[in-house]
């Protein structure tokens, strides 16, 4: 019987289909294992959340709670509902994002490594300059923004030497007229990013000038001093030039380990119509 070909065709016929089997019962969509790793990992959420580890009741809830959503995941999928849907989409981006960060977590910086990257990237640490200024304030009423910037022409043509401020002399302003160590970003978040605002770190010290066009209207300046932007020594800011170079270590390491799973994919532009 071993030497027939029928025999060896019905042997290995039942051996695929064993094999057959057990790969459809490893990979059937509605057969769920409840491992004891898996119970291990309910077990440490729930404890990382709450502080403490589940009783037995409450583990053995966890595990319900797990199955049921489980089943609905499952169902879900044969169902095809993760196809096409943005949120399952934009979940998923997120947690590839999140294990490339796992598996390419930048070394901690050495010394050397911190310096240089605090000499190629001064600029951002260093403190923004300063200024203290008083200002006139003129408002657009309804003869118009070219008759508010002759009044404040005017104005300025006749203020005396020495006067270091005058808001009296123009209209009021819903805010303070005297200023004292302010930066470019409060400056701007006060006046706008508007030319008023740049002429507070620009125009002379010492005297009036203007006018100058703000969100509001128009001003007259008097710039009383102003501190030079400073760089501070490295290790007042180590803490920060640590985390930035880590940052962009990561960022580079994120890059280079996306630009390997984009060597697996081809792209074909469809959209893309060739030129006549």
């Amino acid at each position: 019987m071993l030497k027939e070909p029928l025999f060896h065709f019905v042997v290995l016929g039942f051996l695929l289909f064993l094999a057959g089997r057990s790969y459809q019962t490893r990979t059937d969509i509605y057969r769920i294992e409840v491992t004891p790793a898996h119970v291990a990992q309910l077990s440490r959420s729930y404890a990382l959340q709450f502080g403490t580890p589940p009783d037995p009741a409450t583990l053995e809830q966890l595990i319900e709670t797990d199955l049921h959503d489980e089943m609905l995941f499952r169902q879900g999928r044969a169902l095809k509902l993760d196809q096409d849907d943005e949120i399952v989409r934009r979940r998923v981006v997120q947690k590839e994002q999140f294990l490339m960060q796992n598996l390419h977590a930048p070394a901690e910086p050495t010394d050397a490594q911190l310096q240089a990257y605090y000499a190629a990237h001064a600029d951002h640490y260093a403190a923004p300059s300063r200024a203290a200024f008083s200002h006139i304030f003129f408002a657009v009423g309804p003869d118009g923004d070219a008759a508010a910037q002759a009044r404040a022409k005017a104005v300025l043509a006749k203020i005396p030497a020495g006067v270091t401020r005058a808001p009296e002399r123009g209209d009021a302003f819903p805010d303070l007229y005297d200023f004292s160590a302010f930066e470019p970003e409060q400056v701007e978040r006060l006046f706008g990013h508007t030319d008023f605002s740049g002429a507070v770190f620009t125009a002379p010290a010492g005297r009036w000038s203007g006018p100058y066009r703000s969100a509001y209207g128009w001003h007259l300046l008097y710039v009383a001093n102003r501190d030079a932007p400073t760089r501070p020594p490295l290790a007042d800011v180590r803490d920060r030039v640590r985390s930035d170079d880590l940052q962009d270590a990561q960022d580079g390491a994120n890059t280079a380990a996306f630009d390997q799973i984009a060597k697996r994919f081809t792209i074909v532009r469809a959209d893309r119509k060739a030129a006549p």
